[in-house]
C-alpha cells in the first residue's frame, strides 16, 4: 500500500532548499511564478492574471492534500526564505503503487539545480517513505530542460505516448520518464 499519511506535512529539506506546504504568505512568490508566460508554457494552466489566482491554486494544494489526491511542496531557498518552486507528487495508483511527480521553477532561479535537488528529495520520500514501486512524469515535447532534471536523477525515458494530455485546449503528446523502486535501490547502495 502507498503511504499517504500527509498530517502532520511532511517537511524535506536539502542542502539549499526547504520542502515544506505553500502558506499563505506564499502567494506574491507563486503568483510570480504562476503567472510567467515561460513557466506556464508547458502546463496545463495558462499564465495567472491576479494574485487571488495564485491563491486559489495554495486552497486547491491544501484540499488535494487533505483528500490524499496529491501532495504539493513549496520549494523555498534557505538563504532567502523565498518561494522559488513547487513540486507534487499525485494521480496515485494504489494497486501499482505509482505516482506522477511535477514541478515548476520560477523562470530567474533556472538553470541553478533546484528542481534536481528538489526532485531527487521528493523521488527518496516516494520510495522510501510512500511506499512507492513507480514514480513518472510526462513532459510536454519541446521541454527540454524538464527531460534533463530527470535524466540528472537517472529516471528512464520510456517512450511516447500520443495525445496524452489536453492542456489549453489542445492534445499534447507526453514524453514518459519513469524510476522504479528497484532501480532507485541499485543507485543508492
Amino acid at each position: 500500500m502507498i503511504n499517504r499519511n500527509f498530517i502532520p506535512f511532511p517537511e524535506l529539506e536539502t542542502e539549499r532548499l526547504i520542502l515544506r506546504e505553500t502558506q499563505s504568505k506564499d502567494v506574491t512568490q507563486l503568483f510570480k511564478i504562476l503567472s510567467d508566460p515561460k513557466v506556464a508554457q508547458f502546463e496545463y494552466y495558462y499564465p495567472v492574471k491576479a494574485k487571488e489566482e495564485a491563491n486559489e491554486f495554495i486552497k486547491r494544494y491544501r484540499v488535494e492534500l487533505e483528500e490524499k489526491e496529491e501532495i504539493t511542496w513549496g520549494i523555498i531557498l534557505k538563504s532567502t526564505d523565498e518561494l522559488v518552486g513547487i513540486c507534487c507528487l499525485g494521480d496515485f495508483n494504489e494497486g501499482a503503487r505509482r505516482a506522477e511527480i511535477g514541478y515548476d521553477i520560477t523562470q530567474s532561479e533556472w538553470g541553478k539545480g533546484f528542481a534536481t535537488e528538489a526532485v531527487g528529495a521528493i523521488v527518496d520520500y516516494g520510495f522510501n517513505v510512500m511506499n512507492l514501486n513507480r514514480i513518472e512524469a510526462a513532459i510536454t515535447p519541446g521541454n527540454d530542460a524538464s527531460v534533463k532534471v530527470l535524466e540528472k536523477l537517472d529516471f528512464t525515458r520510456e517512450g511516447l505516448l500520443r495525445e496524452r494530455d489536453l492542456m489549453k485546449g489542445k492534445l499534447e503528446d507526453g514524453i514518459i520518464m519513469a524510476m522504479l523502486r528497484r532501480e532507485y535501490k541499485l543507485l543508492r547502495d
